[in-house]
């Protein structure tokens, strides 16, 4: 198993390492999150009903216009990941991303507490996404892109992310979302 696993792990501490021209967004960049994207769902297990190796499909949806990830992120469309082949759509509300695997977020306004215990791989690159309940989140680190985990979110949704991917991250909150009125 960690034969198989070190070539996905070396692919992503590449991705991981790999220094950006410019701590904006643009092509080279969103190239970068789509690499990152494609990465996450080869260290994410879902539960055996949604699986993507069970659809065929690995449904990835994006949340707002940014067009350089929508590009990036469209290249991967009829690519094979986990044994599915890759569909990419946008979505305009929280409610339509219940059938998504995947879910970039590059807006603020979703309603993430819409989606909380639902089988959905939140990803974002918007500031304290994990904080607000996303559960991964990418972020300029020293010129570098980097991620956080919100292994809590991910749990209670009934994903299962590697050891590997968690070994990566730059910071992992493992304690499971509050909803509103909660003690």
């Amino acid at each position: 198993m960690r034969a198989v696993l070190f070539p996905l792990v070396t692919a992503l501490a590449v991705a991981v390492l790999a220094p950006l021209r410019s701590a904006q967004a643009g092509p080279d960049e969103a190239m970068v999150q789509a690499a990152f994207v494609a990465n996450f769902a080869r260290f994410t297990q879902w539960p055996t009903a949604v699986s993507p190796q069970r659809q065929g499909v690995m449904q990835l949806c994006q949340y707002g216009q940014r067009e350089d990830l929508e590009q990036a992120l469209r290249a991967l469309q009829g690519r094979p990941l986990q044994g599915a082949s890759v569909q990419w759509r946008l979505i305009q509300r929280a409610e339509e991303a219940r059938g998504c695997h995947l879910l970039f977020v590059t807006e603020p306004g979703l309603a993430l507490v819409a989606l909380t215990g639902q089988p959905v791989l939140t990803i974002s690159d918007q500031p304290g996404f994990v904080q607000r309940g996303g559960m991964i989140g990418l972020l300029r680190h020293g010129g570098r892109l980097r991620f956080e985990i919100h292994l809590g979110a991910a749990s209670q949704a009934g994903l299962k992310l590697s050891s590997d991917l968690l070994s990566l991250a730059v910071g992992v909150i493992e304690v499971p979302l509050r909803r509103e009125g909660a003690p």
